[in-house]
């Protein structure tokens, strides 16, 4: 491989990390240079609204944690997130990846682009007291001069590949939540975080629940107000999971607008689980679904995530 790549590589899986700035940074070099490989002058504010673009869609999703100190959060993430709760009060609580809410939010590029400036820049290029000569930057400047971006577009995928593990990895240290590589990749290069149908559910729910009554109502559901729903949010777990499902009436799965309010709606889902566990083995069913349940409540699931997403 290419001694260039050889030392970008090195600065990626190496670098030293107190929050997950180097690794956006990264990563908005490597995507400039994928779209515009003929452009070695690249302005901050060109990163600004990339960068901007990777926080919007983990947090607005996923609501992952980019710094070690919630109380004093990376300030460009901060500026992020105060977008999102902006956003959130006129458009509703239903997340939109960047892509799609790009031309309704206003981004602060200037002021991204001043902390790109004092902070992570030149930074990013020192690893062990040596300087790496990926590009040329001086302090204070907005703009830099990548060397090779033709030869970091032949190798982007791999280095995409690169950056999202070292990223997952910091955001492991950061976060106490399920499955971050996997979220991760779900909101890489714009896409939206796909979910799948709930409907083959919907015979196991029937079993412990054949009256469709409201998990947290207790009152019945017209068929056309009938919705399954997870109790810890699908943004926090990122998986259907037959023990975390349950019947609600539409409108209030939308009001619960992942939050979860009290503790006597886990108590609650423990026993679902155990009443449906012995309804199932009753009636001698057996499959993957039915042994997924088995283990959620044999490794006390409910409690388990419960408690993390509460942290």
């Amino acid at each position: 491989m290419d001694n260039y790549i050889n030392n970008l590589t090195d600065l990626i899986s190496n670098c030293p990390m107190e929050n997950t700035y180097k690794m956006s940074w990264c990563r908005a070099l490597v995507e400039h240079s994928h779209n515009d490989p003929n452009q070695k002058k690249i302005h901050f504010d060109k990163l600004s609204e990339l960068i901007f673009k990777y926080y919007w869609d983990q947090t607005i999703f996923f609501n992952l944690e980019q710094g070690p100190n919630i109380k004093k959060r990376p300030s460009i993430h901060q500026i992020v997130r105060n977008e999102i709760q902006q956003f959130i009060k006129i458009y509703g609580p239903k997340p939109v990846n960047f892509i799609h809410a790009k031309n309704k939010i206003n981004i602060d590029i200037k002021k991204i682009s001043t902390i790109l400036t004092h902070d992570v820049s030149w930074r990013f290029l020192i690893l062990d007291s040596k300087t790496y000569n990926i590009y040329n930057y001086q302090k204070g400047q907005r703009h830099l001069i990548l060397k090779y971006p033709e030869l970091i577009k032949e190798f982007s995928r791999l280095l995409f590949q690169l950056i999202n593990y070292r990223w997952s990895q910091k955001l492991e240290d950061l976060n106490n939540a399920p499955r971050i590589s996997q979220k991760v990749r779900g909101v890489d290069r714009d896409k939206v975080p796909k979910r799948k149908s709930l409907k083959k559910f919907k015979p196991f729910l029937d079993i412990e629940n054949p009256n469709k009554i409201c998990f947290l109502t207790d009152k019945p559901i017209a068929n056309n107000e009938l919705s399954i729903d997870h109790i810890i949010p699908w943004s926090y777990m990122y998986s259907d999971d037959l023990w975390n499902l349950v019947y609600v009436k539409k409108s209030k799965n939308s009001s619960m607008s992942n939050r979860i309010k009290k503790d006597e709606i886990k108590n609650k889902l423990i026993k679902r689980n155990n009443k449906l566990l012995q309804m199932l083995d009753s009636q001698k069913i057996s499959n993957n679904e039915v042994e997924e349940l088995r283990l959620a409540i044999n490794k006390d699931y409910v409690q388990q995530f419960w408690i993390g997403y509460q942290g």
